[in-house]
């Protein structure tokens, strides 16, 4: 059984709704970088977004972006944000359903001893 660390790359993408929803949980045995974050308004009105992290060894939300405005056909981008062990998630909400979208871009770290 090969017990190295392994990597990968990923990219997630979803369109926001009203209410939080999770836009991406770290896997077990996994520990991840979140590499860029980029957050459009596809219309031309103003939209706003949030964005929170749960820490799953604390069991805690924390605020990263709360009713950030984005202008009408806007994009956002953030980059190096954070470091997300397993059970960690991002969860997302707009203003209006259907008109932000979310890309995450994240490298994925696999360690099969790592204990869960």
């Amino acid at each position: 059984m090969n017990t190295t660390q392994t990597s990968k790359t990923r990219t997630v993408a979803t369109v926001l709704g009203t209410s939080n929803a999770d836009v991406y949980t770290v896997p077990a045995n996994y520990k991840t970088d979140v590499i860029s974050i980029c957050v459009s308004n596809t219309v031309s009105a103003l939209r706003t977004f949030s964005l929170d992290w749960y820490e799953s060894t604390t069991a805690t939300w924390h605020t990263i972006a709360e009713a950030v405005e984005l202008d009408g056909n806007s994009l956002l981008q953030i980059e190096n944000l954070l470091f997300l062990g397993q059970g960690d998630k991002l969860r997302a909400l707009a203003s209006a359903a259907s008109s932000v979208s979310l890309l995450l871009r994240v490298d994925e770290y696999f360690n099969p001893t790592q204990i869960s």
